[in-house]
């Protein structure tokens, strides 16, 4: 029945940021999905388009295929950090847009949780 609702939402969705990227959104019993389908889809084409992205990214995945102890200056994580200098991390939103996406996001944000008055003890004071 999820990969029905998935399909579904693939076919008929609709973005809440339509530009310079798409954004998606679906609501999930705790919060929201963001789709960044768009931007991802952006970032892997920038590094197959080039030859020393690509270069740094198996660089990268060999690097991390080798078993060794931690280390917090381990040469793949410099490598991560030069594929994402270069092909960007964040995803920008503009003018009326970042309205339309908050908007969109506390309208699909749960609705906040009742809290319920703690039973009264046997002798206590009514509050």
């Amino acid at each position: 029945m999820n990969r029905i609702r998935l399909i579904l939402h693939r076919i008929l969705r609709r973005p809440a940021i339509t530009g310079p990227a798409r954004i998606y959104v679906r609501r999930i019993p705790t919060g929201v999905m963001l789709d960044l389908e768009h931007p991802i889809a952006t970032a892997i084409t920038a590094i197959v388009d080039d030859e020393e992205l690509l270069g740094l990214l198996l660089e990268y995945a060999a690097d991390r295929a080798e078993p060794r102890a931690h280390n917090g200056h381990a040469p793949e994580a410099l490598l991560l950090e030069e594929i994402l200098a270069r092909v960007g991390y964040e995803v920008p939103v503009y003018g009326d847009a970042v309205g339309a996406l908050a908007d969109r996001l506390r309208a699909l944000a749960p609705a906040p949780a009742v809290v319920i008055p703690a039973q009264r003890h046997e002798g206590g004071a009514a509050a």
